[in-house]
């Protein structure tokens, strides 16, 4: 891909850090290679004065959004499919911070109750066509921008006759927006043009909302579903589009009594990403709700995040975003292994096999070597698809030729690429002994 740097990294507000090697390091989040980024993977204060002055400083960062603006698009070079619209609700300022090019930063709005103004404001969510709607939480309404040549402009504000205490939205494939209220303890459905269509209740201090819309992501992955964090952030629901739930998730559970979830992105799979700024860390769940890894601890080393909030994937891609409290990091989706276990079986005919249990937290290419004393008895698989989650592979103790082999230790190496960008960059290699036979 094209060195999208500047579009992709939130706030655009960049400090140099060398990205950890391939092999070796955590990889369900991976930081973007030095040809891609320049080695350009999180922003500080620092970088958004050299960028924009002394104009504003990050002051309680919220919601994040990221989309492919249409106009800016050359449909005829698929090179500069990854060069992205980044927006950041600075809540502490009243603003929006956001890319109008791929080199330049602009801000949007000020303290107050009118137009261009905003109070308190949250979530965000934004769509190719140009169209950004941010929840304005202090005044109580929803607040429509349009993305044009010229930057954000107004286009009008919404809900305050509906809306007690809105916190998050997120945007469905027909023009409607869904709001999480804290407040109401509801989900309020409006169109683009701010009429209210109608309310899913049930829930209880609802915040981050991610809303699967087939014909915006462009995934043939995607269903038509809404992720919602409830419970004031103990729990992660999955909701259809009538609001029956499908899944519930207790956070409590990998959270902890004090962890509180804030938003909420789908990826490309449909996997969704939560985060915990009281744990400091990023969780992983499948489209079910099936808890998969939590990412990240406390601090400002690499994979570590101080207070994370907002949250944005570009999902064609697997490009993440994350805000903190004082900055804002940049990765792409990879996959890691979460367990590698061999097993000694028998096939349907009772023959002794072997098992191998692998279980990978994103889709990820699998290649399996078996060894002997450093040569090569067979390959059981090669360059072979698979899906995130547990996958069991059998051997049925034959070699190449299909001779049945002796007993000894036999060495058991996996070669795993992961999917999206990552693919071509990193890779991870497992090695693992087993004892076949008498």
């Amino acid at each position: 891909m094209k060195k999208a740097i500047f579009a992709t990294i939130f706030l655009l507000a960049m400090t140099v850090f060398p990205a950890p090697a391939a092999k070796g390091g955590l990889q369900t989040l991976v930081y973007p290679p030095f040809k891609h980024s320049w080695g350009i993977n999180k922003g500080t204060e620092a970088k958004l004065d050299m960028l924009l002055g002394n104009a504003t400083d990050f002051d309680n960062p919220q919601g994040l959004a990221v989309t492919r603006l249409i106009r800016t698009d050359n449909p005829k070079d698929d090179r500069d499919d990854d060069e992205l619209s980044a927006y950041g609700v600075n809540a502490g300022r009243d603003q929006i911070i956001y890319n109008v090019s791929m080199y330049n930063l602009a801000l949007y709005g000020s303290s107050g109750s009118g137009k261009n103004q905003f109070s308190s404001p949250r979530g965000i969510a934004a769509d190719p066509k140009g169209d950004v709607f941010i929840c304005d939480t202090g005044n109580r309404r929803i607040v429509r921008l349009e993305h044009g040549k010229k930057g954000l402009t107004w286009v009008s504000s919404f809900g305050e006759d509906i809306l007690e205490e809105p916190h998050d939205v997120s945007l469905t494939e027909s023009d409607t927006i869904f709001v999480t209220d804290r407040a109401k303890g509801t989900i309020e459905i409006f169109t683009y043009g701010g009429k209210h269509v109608r309310t899913i209740k049930g829930l209880s201090n609802p915040r981050g909302i991610a809303i699967d819309n087939p014909a915006i992501t462009k995934s043939r992955y995607a269903e038509r579903a809404i992720y919602v964090i409830d419970g004031d952030g103990t729990q992660l629901r999955k909701l259809d589009y009538q609001g029956r739930v499908i899944a519930t998730f207790d956070a409590t559970k990998i959270a902890g009594s004090d962890g509180r979830l804030k938003y909420i992105a789908l990826d490309f799979y449909d996997n969704a990403w939560v985060t915990d700024s009281v744990n400091c860390r990023i969780y992983k769940f499948d489209n079910e709700l099936n808890y998969i890894a939590a990412i990240g601890e406390c601090g400002d080393k690499d994979y570590q995040f101080e207070n994370p909030t907002g949250i944005a994937i570009w999902r064609r891609f697997g490009q993440v975003i994350i805000a903190e409290r004082r900055s804002a990091q940049y990765f792409w989706v990879g996959s890691d292994v979460a367990k590698f276990d061999i097993r000694l079986g028998n096939d349907r005919d009772d023959m002794p096999t072997a098992i191998l249990d692998i279980t990978l937290t994103d889709r990820a290419y699998v290649s399996i070597t078996i060894k002997k004393d450093g040569q090569i008895i067979r390959e059981l698989l090669t360059h072979k698809r698979f899906k995130h989650g547990l996958n069991t592979f059998r051997w049925d103790l034959k070699d190449v030729s299909g001779n049945r082999v002796p007993p000894g230790e036999y060495e058991f190496e996996l070669f795993m690429e992961p999917t999206y960008s990552s693919y071509g960059y990193f890779d991870k290699t497992f090695s693992k002994k087993a004892r076949i036979g008498g």
